[in-house]
């Protein structure tokens, strides 16, 4: 008789870190009321609320400016 595989334990979400400028943050926070659980889901929300409306030709264009303003950072830091 076959055993069925077990599955994983853990978090069902995998965690990740955002770095928001300063202004962003304190805006986001004053929302929230300061608390971090608050916080956590706006952003959440926020995000999910954004990739739904996004198509992938609109996401992929995103990473290609996002490569480009890297390229061009590290020029202006070799020169």
């Amino acid at each position: 008789m076959a055993r069925k595989g077990r599955k994983k334990g853990g978090p069902r979400y995998k965690r990740i870190v955002l770095s928001l400028p300063k202004r962003l943050y304190y805006v986001l926070n004053g929302i929230a009321m300061g608390d971090e659980r608050k916080l956590n889901r706006l952003i959440k929300g926020i995000l999910e609320d954004k990739l739904m409306e996004s198509t992938v030709a609109e996401l992929e264009l995103y990473l290609g400016r996002m490569e480009e303003e890297e390229e061009k950072e590290e020029e202006q830091t070799q020169s």
